[in-house]
């Protein structure tokens, strides 16, 4: 190659790198303003995905907070702890679930009580004296109220159905019950065991009064229905006949038929939630309530040919009397009649009475005692003797667990001690009594409670 050209190819080069330079220097604010506008155009995407996200987060956490919380938070709702578990939604719906433990020790001495007729005999053990599942609460409105309650046995541990009720107060002291209740007789056996002073009721309830028609079948009008307002509280059952819980329509032979129970109280002075148990726990004034009951009852029997039904009638009166420095009175009477056609002999009238002391000694410690006496008009076969007239002595104390007795009867210990001078008429292991003929026994009976 000359030089000359070799001059020009330089020339050439040095033209075209300036045009390209040219160029590129001339393109190069747009191409920069073309990524200036797609880097914006991607943080703005980002800031709306970052919104995005954030709000999805947003209420996912919202919504997990309201799964969270067992009722949503509004005025109307709401759940917690007030002398038991409850939940409720407005004014009328409320619901307290619970259940009710009682286990208890039982020492048993009976003189001369074993099958022989020789030798004391002594037991000793525990057992689950009571355990009960409840449902209580009102539906729609604060004037229906219902009460499912659900027991086990304390021998093979079945459950079966206890209470089944629902009452409805139509009018401010006027309402109505039906179900499987309680037959409102005694006063003793309407009060729960779980409010009772000593570790079970008397020989006397059990044996002529509440005892004998515990839970029934029926419909019953209501006047009162415990209002602060009225000191007067009626309630008039009619039933299936006593002892009629969980069974049907159909009467059977030599079982009850019908019944016809009611109970009268008059409130001379106090709060009507006093009377709900037999101590004067935390009183803040007296109460005096006076109270008479009674039933009569039909069987169908097969010793009348005429009308093969047999009548059992039974009366009571009470009264319960406590103050507010802690100290309270109940006494009670009870007569029973059974006609021959019910007997298939001779009419029949057994009575009996009981009296019940008891004294707070501090808000923790309860000192308590109590008498009954149960005659029959005919002497009960025991074993080798025979006797008419039964009594019964308790003395115990009760232990209110809490912070000065806060708990109350939710959680106490209760230890007595009973002495029947002349035994039982019938075993009756509920109360830890034998009833097997023996010239006495002597009952200690240790108790834990706890309702929850």
């Amino acid at each position: 190659m000359t030089s000359k050209s070799r001059m020009f190819v330089a020339v050439a080069g040095a033209l075209s790198m300036g045009a390209v330079a040219t160029y590129a220097a001339d393109a190069q604010p747009d191409r920069i303003a073309e990524l200036e506008a797609k880097v914006a155009q991607l943080e703005a995407r980002q800031a709306t995905n970052s919104k995005d996200v954030a709000s999805t987060i947003d209420s996912v956490l919202r919504d997990a907070e309201r799964r969270s919380q067992l009722l949503q938070n509004t005025s109307n709702m709401g759940a917690g702890y007030d002398n038991g578990f409850f939940i409720s939604a407005g004014e009328g719906w409320t619901l307290r679930p619970g259940a009710f433990f009682q286990f208890r020790n039982v020492t048993n001495w009976a003189t001369e009580g074993d099958d022989d007729g020789g030798d004391d005999e002594i037991e000793n053990g525990f057992e689950v004296r009571r355990m009960r599942l409840e449902l209580n609460g009102t539906a729609f409105t604060r004037d229906l109220e219902y009460s499912f309650v659900w027991d086990s046995s304390r021998n093979g541990g079945g459950t079966s159905l206890l209470d089944a009720w629902v009452k409805y107060m139509f009018a401010d002291d006027w309402g109505f019950r039906v179900g499987q209740f309680k037959d409102p007789v005694t006063h003793e056996k309407l009060v729960s065991s779980k409010r009772q002073l000593a570790a079970d009721r008397t020989l006397l309830d059990a044996t002529l009064g509440g005892g004998v028609y515990d839970r029934v079948q029926g419909v019953s009008l209501i006047y009162g229905g415990y209002s602060q307002n009225n000191p007067i509280n009626v309630e008039v059952a009619f039933h299936d006949g006593p002892n009629s819980k969980n069974t049907d329509f159909q009467d059977v032979n030599d079982g009850p038929i019908w019944g016809v129970g009611g109970r009268f109280e008059y409130k001379a002075m106090g709060d009507w939630r006093a009377y709900r148990d037999f101590t004067a726990m935390g009183n803040k004034e007296d109460l005096l309530v006076i109270g008479v009951g009674g039933d009569w009852s039909q069987f169908e029997t097969t010793t009348d040919v005429d009308n093969g039904a047999g009548n059992l009638l039974t009366g009571t009166i009470d009264a319960q009397w406590e103050n507010a420095a802690g100290l309270a009175i109940y006494g009670a009477g009870i007569i029973q009649h059974r006609d021959e056609e019910f007997q298939g002999g001779d009419d029949n009238t057994d009575w009996g009475a009981l009296a019940q002391v008891g004294y707070m000694l501090n808000p923790a410690w309860e000192l308590f005692g109590r008498v009954s006496y149960t005659e029959f008009d005919e002497e009960v076969a025991l074993g080798d003797s025979s006797e008419d007239a039964f009594w019964e002595l308790t003395v115990g104390l009760n232990y209110y667990l809490g912070n000065n007795g806060s708990a109350g009867h939710r959680a106490k210990v209760t230890i007595d001690l009973t002495w029947l001078p002349d035994g039982a008429p019938s075993a009756d292991t509920g109360l830890g009594y034998f009833g097997t003929g023996g010239d006495d026994e002597i009952v200690i009976r240790g108790q834990f409670q706890l309702l929850i």
